[in-house]
């Protein structure tokens, strides 16, 4: 086929019009219903299911058991593990699950995953209100709203009790209180500590490292816009977030301390990362319909120019979402998708203009980004609403296996011991004095007890003292732990 007659063939006549007819039914859609409750109704359908269904997996159990050695135990500045100090970075998240909790006596998966599913409202909420301010039209910034709810990435977060989405969102918060200050035509030193205070938020939550995103971004802007007035304020805000950070750290340390710090930031990393071609191939996996669209966007401003947007937006939207995420695609140690978790909510905003650049012009250039996002939001529908509640064993294995060993527990009262590894999502639940040893430890642990190990210790156990400890029962996702009953 000529590329002349491209223009007229049936197959792109046919898509085209496909594409206006989607565009169409989306902005009828979008305008005739009130977009903040559109935001709000999926939001709840999408995450509610999941905070009473879904049992904790992946790194869940760190926050949640956290928070449970500061509501039972009291260590609430200093982290704890049962009985083993976790210092490698602060844990806002425990502490804020923990205050969550507190009213309810003890840690449960509502109490774990509520303050995660209000800041991805947040999210959804500021990703929609700054396309607005950017002349984005409502179908565009309600679309770009929606498909942060869309990128697998932020799907997998919905209701995780990880600091991944409350970081993200903090750092959006900020840079979004700046560039409303910054439009305005002046930041008062009042905004100025109120982002310092957002940002000694972010940075107790997961660390300092990642309040670089907008340290590096706006110093960035600053930097390449002359924009010198704006230094002291900067200079206040850095200061602001630094204090508390810095107390922590203080307040925690231990000789020997250094090395966990700097194998958790990656300066001496336990093992390597993806490398920068994988890790962007990742990314845009893990942000596909969002990442889609942002493309249309850059297109767009090629083609039309970027006249409609505020003075500077761009400017100021690129060096926040990508200063800092270039730097950790090249860090040494490699990286890991969650660390680009900041930058999809800018790309979000980026991808809201995008539909609004092409939908009228060239419909067919945002139908796969449609198509994509409206396809994974109907996947996740069928998954939190249907597969979690019908599918137990799949869906809530650390429930079960935390309400099995609970009854056990209480129709055989003993101390439960642990390896550091074992069944952390699933002790979670279980309630009780629980405590971490290492296998020396726990081949002379007095009768009766409970112990929570993988089948090596297991065996291991076994062999040291034959004749008291059996194998009850089996646990875990992939039974990968093994529960031993130790007799008299």
């Amino acid at each position: 086929m000529k590329i002349e007659d491209s223009r007229v063939s049936p197959w792109l006549i046919g898509a085209t019009a496909v594409a206006a007819r989607v565009v169409a039914w989306w902005n009828a859609f979008a305008t005739r219903w009130n977009p903040l409750a559109v935001i709000v109704v999926a939001w709840a359908v999408l995450t509610w299911p999941l905070l009473v269904w879904r049992g904790f997996h992946g790194d869940e159990g760190l926050a949640v058991t956290a928070a449970r050695s500061a509501l039972e135990d009291g260590h609430w500045i200093t982290p704890y593990l049962y009985n083993t100090r976790f210092i490698e970075r602060p844990t806002l998240l425990s502490w804020m699950i923990a205050a969550v909790s507190s009213p309810f006596g003890s840690v449960s998966q509502f109490t774990a995953r509520l303050p995660v599913i209000l800041f991805l409202l947040a999210g959804c909420w500021l990703i929609y209100m700054l396309a607005r301010r950017a002349s984005a039209s409502v179908p565009a910034a309600l679309l770009g709203a929606l498909l942060f709810l869309a990128c697998p990435i932020v799907q997998r977060a919905y209701a995780l009790a990880t600091a991944d989405m409350v970081l993200a969102v903090l750092l959006f918060i900020a840079f979004v209180v700046w560039w409303d200050g910054y439009h305005a035509g002046r930041i008062s030193i009042g905004r100025w500590s109120a982002i310092g205070v957002v940002l000694a938020l972010a940075g107790l939550m997961k660390g300092p490292q990642p309040v670089a995103y907008f340290a590096f971004g706006i110093g960035l802007f600053i930097l390449i816009t002359r924009s010198w007035r704006q230094l002291p304020g900067f200079i206040l805000a850095g200061v602001i977030c630094v204090i508390p950070i810095a107390a922590w750290y203080g307040y925690v340390y231990s000789p020997g301390d250094e090395g966990n710090w700097a194998a958790f930031m990656r300066f001496k990393p336990a093992a390597p990362l993806s490398n920068p071609v994988e890790a962007i191939f990742h990314l845009f996996n893990e942000t596909m319909p969002a990442a889609l669209l942002a493309i249309a966007f850059f297109v767009s401003i090629r083609l039309y120019g970027s006249e409609r947007l505020p003075p500077g937006f761009l400017k100021a939207t690129l060096c926040y979402g990508l200063a800092a995420a270039v730097v950790i695609l090249f860090w040494p140690g490699g990286s890991t998708t969650r660390y680009f978790f900041p930058l999809i909510l800018p790309l979000c905003v980026l991808a809201g203009l995008g539909y609004d650049a092409f939908m009228k012009k060239v419909p067919l250039a945002v139908l796969p980004g449609l198509a994509a996002g409206f396809g994974i939001l109907v996947y996740a529908l069928v998954y939190s609403d249907i597969a979690t509640p019908l599918l137990p064993r799949l869906s809530r294995s650390a429930q079960l296996d935390a309400a099995h060993i609970t009854e056990l527990v209480k129709a055989a009262p003993a101390p439960i011991f642990r390896s550091e590894g074992a069944g952390l999502n699933v002790f979670a639940l279980v309630p009780g004095r629980i405590r971490n040893e290492n296998l020396d430890a726990l081949k002379s642990i007095p009768a009766p007890a409970w112990i929570a190990v993988d089948p090596e210790w297991a065996q291991a156990l076994r062999a040291a003292r034959p004749n008291a400890l059996r194998v009850v029962m089996p646990f875990g996702q992939d039974e990968e732990w093994r529960l031993l009953r130790l007799e008299k």
